[in-house]
């Protein structure tokens, strides 16, 4: 099967299939080539599990059964069609693909009222616009849903066998950091992951080889295959303006989207329902404006205003034409479209550490106002439901002015930095409504932005 990478979804699997009786049906979603199909192979074959593999784009007898909400009957045409047996106890049914077959995800429900005992799950490259379709009904609470999305940066370092390099970041501590030379080498790793990225077969490809040739051709590939996919988007997707649409965004990281922008003579509302379908198909994420006044986020989100987040950040520099040997080996990245690299990394990062089961969501704050304009790359909730400004930085300094704007107007205790200097805390005056204050600003490294929130409860 060529080289396997290990994922940290895998361990996610085997919990849920532990649960037996209770289990529900797993419907996982992601992008196309974020690695769905291969991790249910591994986690089958680590757990010593039959698999069941059947791509609902081919055409199977048992299929005409959906529609009666049987799932017995589904399981025996299965065998029979197959000649197999499927054992609840040592098989898992996988359903690959199934936005080919929008009634078997109807059935899953059925599943798990009346057979919770099988192990069944499904996922599909382009799932969501089935999902997303006025006439489909999630089976909601009959169905475990699971968010995948590229390789972490940490998960990028395990696939890479650099368990020291793991063992430094989720050891290191506010008052024992890591060494300047092992800092060093850790920023250079980071700027590896931003050329190789978090797709699965860029990191294969990268460790097989050692090439960053041949990532960059296999790149370019998968940009290609999302670009042929435009095709399959539906009746009413117009290739046209989706491809306007996704060689524009990169161009546009960390800016509000202006349609305009993106072709003067193309109407917003046509170009808007085309880039909603980009993010149907997950290759590009929308990073909302919030108030931030109070939690939940989602509650002061004003959906007119989003910055784009697009998929990966190795695909990010392929789409922008860098060279990858510059990035990789330079010490301050900000030359590279104003530092945009770095506020992906770290916006990738931040999108998929939520829990699994959620649907991933990453806002920001602006302030509009003419002559005191201001805006933080990120708002965050930590453990201890504290709203958290971040902002980014691709090199070791750059101003603070709208962080400490946000600071003043909101009286938050904490803020972060990303920056690539060595992890620090500071304490920060400044002047609120309620009278002079402090907040104390966090000051970590890009390699640690999966740590954030153990480093914020030392706080």
């Amino acid at each position: 099967m060529g080289i396997q990478l290990h994922r940290e979804c895998l361990h996610d699997f085997k919990l849920w299939f532990k649960r037996k009786g209770g289990r529900k049906p797993l419907l996982i979603r992601g992008a196309r080539q974020t690695g769905k199909t291969t991790a249910i192979r591994m986690f089958t074959e680590e757990c010593g599990l039959t698999l069941i593999e059947l791509n609902m784009e081919k055409k199977w007898g048992f299929a005409s059964l959906f529609q009666n909400n049987d799932p017995r009957k589904v399981i025996e045409a299965i065998e029979l069609e197959l000649n197999c047996d499927i054992d609840p106890e040592t098989t898992l049914l996988f359903f690959d693909e199934v936005q080919a077959s929008p009634a078997l995800l109807a059935l899953l429900r059925y599943f798990y009222e009346e057979i919770p005992e099988y192990a069944v799950v499904a996922t599909g490259s382009l799932l969501e616009f089935v999902l997303a379709s006025p006439e489909f009904s999630l089976p909601v609470g009959r169905i475990e849903l699971y968010h995948m999305g590229p390789f972490s940066f940490e998960e990028f370092l395990s696939a890479l066998d650099n368990k020291r390099a793991l063992k430094y970041i989720r050891n290191c501590t506010i008052d024992d950091p890591v060494s300047s030379a092992v800092h060093d080498q850790l920023n250079m790793l980071t700027r590896l992951y931003m050329v190789v990225g978090g797709m699965p077969e860029s990191i294969t490809t990268y460790k097989e080889s050692n090439s960053l040739r041949e990532v960059e051709r296999i790149k370019s590939g998968i940009i290609e295959t999302f670009i042929l996919d435009f095709n399959k988007y539906g009746s009413k997707a117009n290739p046209v303006l989706l491809r306007k649409i996704f060689a524009a965004l990169p161009a546009m990281l960390g800016r509000k989207v202006v349609y305009s922008n993106i072709d003067p003579h193309v109407r917003s509302k046509d170009l808007a329902p085309a880039l909603d379908q980009l993010c149907l198909a997950k290759v590009v994420s929308k990073v909302f404006h919030s108030a931030a006044n109070g939690l939940p986020l989602a509650a002061e989100v004003n959906d007119r205003f989003f910055k784009p987040l697009l998929l990966d950040v190795g695909l990010l520099l392929t789409q922008l034409h860098l060279n990858p040997v510059d990035v990789e080996h330079a010490e301050d990245i900000n030359f590279v479209n104003r530092g945009s690299l770095a506020e992906q990394f770290i916006g990738q990062q931040l999108y998929h550490m939520a829990p699994s089961y959620r649907d991933p969501e990453l806002y920001y704050w602006a302030r509009e106002k003419k002559g005191a304009s201001a805006e933080v790359d990120y708002i965050c909730v930590d453990g201890h439901t504290r709203i958290v400004p971040v902002e980014v930085k691709s090199g070791k300094t750059g101003s603070l002015r709208s962080l400490q704007t946000i600071m003043q107007e909101k009286g938050f205790g904490v803020a972060l930095r990303f920056n690539s200097a060595a992890l620090s805390v500071v304490s920060e005056a400044r002047v609120t409504p309620k009278g002079p204050a402090a907040y104390q600003l966090l000051s970590l490294p890009h390699y640690l932005v999966q740590q954030v929130n153990r480093l914020l409860e030392l706080l």
